[in-house]
């Protein structure tokens, strides 16, 4: 095997906007790796807080691709990636620290798995090793996502290196040709889920997507966005799951799918009228009025996704997406037996 093969040329991509503070901590475990072959990008999503200053004048190594507006996580990262020459792309969220070994695993991983058009990290909590946020993750009927064993501790979870519906863009490695061809981040997420879409995409396309357990990062959960009520969040985390419905499932699982969202958004207005959350609900009634306004743009990107589709839904569902009773399961344990309010003191907040 060619060194060129053993040794392929990563990029690994830190995307930040006004996060400054974690700049230090990330830059400096990427220093660290035991995998050589790569350089190192900031995307500075239009920061006011001097990010790439800093990292200009005290890690004059890394190349920054700096725009003048945030565009978000997906358009951001889109054009960057054109920009970049590379086999491999690494995207990594600035509020992360890498384990030493954390790119060669995935590099590893990936000259084993020729399909595999994007690999995910192990991500523990900073503040918390040895409990989980991410493990791998499920496509849920509704169109989002569950992170595998988030808030479980290392011992109760499966860190087998395995196919999964997906795996987390804070720390996530993609084939290049495999990221373009399939058409990259859809550029209307602004961020969440844009990575269970990518991964949806893949498989749709007959790519793999695996974990990687033995490559770790720590993230420090809610450092970008804030905590779970957070409006904005709660209203980009709503209206791409909806997205990821129409535009992936076939249709009777399209229609399955909007009817369970239906359902569940009503239970979240009555559950944050009862405490009140009368930003929140305003954030939930502003994401259907969004979607039935662009659902024309969505439905004509599912007859172009649909086009490609490989695999069919039955394979999706037994493989990828977890069952109904699961996720109700999950919602009900991270919800209501606080598991987020051990991790994330900003739960309340906002």
């Amino acid at each position: 095997m060619s060194a060129e093969k053993t040794a392929p040329k990563v990029a690994v991509a830190v995307i930040t906007h006004n996060g400054k503070k974690y700049l230090k901590t990330c830059i400096e475990s990427l220093l660290n790796q035991t995998y050589k072959n790569f350089d190192i990008y900031l995307i500075d999503n239009a920061s006011s807080d001097g990010s790439s200053e800093y990292v200009k004048q005290n890690f004059p190594m890394v190349k920054i691709i700096r725009f003048e507006k945030n565009l978000g996580f997906a358009k951001a990262y889109n054009i960057a990636i054109r920009m970049i020459d590379a086999d491999y792309i690494a995207l990594l969220n600035d509020d992360t620290k890498a384990h030493p070994k954390w790119l060669e695993e995935l590099v590893k991983a990936a000259l084993e798995n020729e399909k595999a058009g994007a690999l995910g990290s192990l991500i523990l909590f900073l503040d918390h090793p040895n409990i989980v946020q991410h493990a791998g993750g499920m496509i849920t009927p509704l169109g989002g996502s569950i992170d595998i064993g988030f808030g479980k501790p290392l011992h109760e979870v499966d860190l087998r290196k395995r196919y999964v519906g997906y795996v987390c863009g804070a720390a996530m490695l993609v084939k290049k040709d495999v990221f373009e061809k399939v058409g990259g981040f859809d550029n209307d997420y602004f961020a969440y889920h844009e990575d269970v879409d990518l991964c949806w995409r893949m498989w749709l396309q007959g790519y793999k997507v695996v974990l990687v357990p033995t490559s770790i990062v720590y993230h420090k959960y809610g450092g970008s966005w804030g905590g779970r009520y957070n409006p904005q969040r709660l209203f980009l985390n709503h209206i791409n799951k909806l997205r990821n419905t129409v535009k992936n499932f076939e249709i009777a699982n399209c229609i399955k799918g909007l009817i369970l969202n239906v359902i569940f958004d009503i239970s979240k207005l009555v559950l944050l009228g009862k405490h009140k959350r009368m930003d929140s609900m305003r954030s939930i009634i502003k994401t259907w009025k969004s979607f039935i306004r662009d659902l024309k743009v969505v439905y004509n990107k599912r007859i172009y996704i649909q086009k490609k589709r490989k695999i069919r839904d039955s394979f999706i569902v037994q493989y990828l997406i977890c069952p109904l009773s699961y996720g109700l399961k999950e919602y009900l344990r991270l919800y209501f037996k606080n598991v987020y309010l051990c991790f994330s003191s900003q739960l309340h907040e906002q």
